[in-house]
């Protein structure tokens, strides 16, 4: 018969295995979006005809995403000390729950926070993405802008209540 908190605690272990995963990705499409932003540079240096022409919003775009993406770690640790009054309520009930429960459930909270956590980075990953996008000017599913705006929100939020 299979270990049902043994599975959880593999589950708690892969969410945290995939973080630095995430960061990892982020790394690497910051530098990907910083040669972007050099490449609309020189093509905005360049008389050509063909193709959307390259401005200066697209440009800070990619730039900001190239931030975000590269310094995603160290904010979200930074995010994770001094910002911890956001998502104190649930953090607090949630905290409630898992103290007043049987050891035996401790794989169980220990999962649940390890995926929080990851859903929270991914989401904070996520909207230096539509920031990226809104700044191309590439609006066709709704605004952006604002939609990064509540990733952020609601990554900070994650992260937060994973980490109280």
């Amino acid at each position: 018969m299979p270990d049902f908190a043994a599975f959880l605690n593999e589950f708690a272990a892969l969410g945290k295995a995939l973080v630095p995963l995430v960061y990892w990705g982020a790394l690497l499409i910051g530098v990907f979006f910083a040669g972007s932003a050099l490449m609309k540079i020189v093509k905005m240096g360049k008389d050509s005809p063909g193709g959307q022409p390259a401005t200066w919003g697209g440009v800070g775009g990619n730039l900001l995403a190239t931030l975000g993406c590269t310094v995603l770690s160290s904010w979200v640790e930074s995010l994770t000390k001094d910002l911890g009054g956001l998502g104190e309520g649930v953090a607090s009930q949630m905290a409630y729950l898992r103290d007043n429960s049987a050891g035996s459930l401790q794989p169980f909270w220990n999962a649940i926070y390890a995926w929080i956590f990851l859903l929270g980075v991914v989401a904070i990953f996520r909207a230096f993405l539509l920031f990226n996008r809104a700044a191309q000017g590439n609006a066709q599913e709704g605004d952006g802008f604002w939609r990064g705006f509540w990733h952020i929100v609601g990554g900070a939020i994650l992260v937060n209540i994973a980490t109280r």
